[in-house]
């Protein structure tokens, strides 16, 4: 399996509550950043336990966010990715987004 259909994956299990951690992180390349990015992400919900974040807390986890959709938008937009890749990139930012609506609902 490729960073991006893992990467994909671990956002389902954001998404139901599920641990989620990747194992990409260990590469020393923006791929391997943007693992490091999620994994924080994944380990600060963890954390909290909670559906409802405070004003400070949603806000760090939005930043963490932002980065990594940044990423994925960069990575796409290289066009190195093959077609499966490319079609778990779309379902992943969709994951990606739907998380984001839930944090800035608090």
């Amino acid at each position: 399996m490729g960073w991006v259909e893992e990467l994909r994956q671990a956002f389902e299990r954001l998404r139901t509550g599920g641990p989620a951690q990747v194992s990409f992180a260990a590469r020393s390349d923006v791929v391997g950043e943007l693992g490091r990015e999620f994994n924080a992400l994944a380990s600060e919900l963890a954390d909290s336990g909670e559906d409802r974040y405070t004003r400070e807390q949603a806000h760090r986890l939005r930043n963490r966010l932002a980065g990594i959709l940044a990423v994925l938008h960069v990575q796409s937009e290289a066009g190195e990715l093959a077609a499966e890749e490319e079609s778990a990139l779309k379902e992943l930012l969709s994951e990606a987004k739907s998380l984001e609506a839930r944090l800035r609902q608090g």
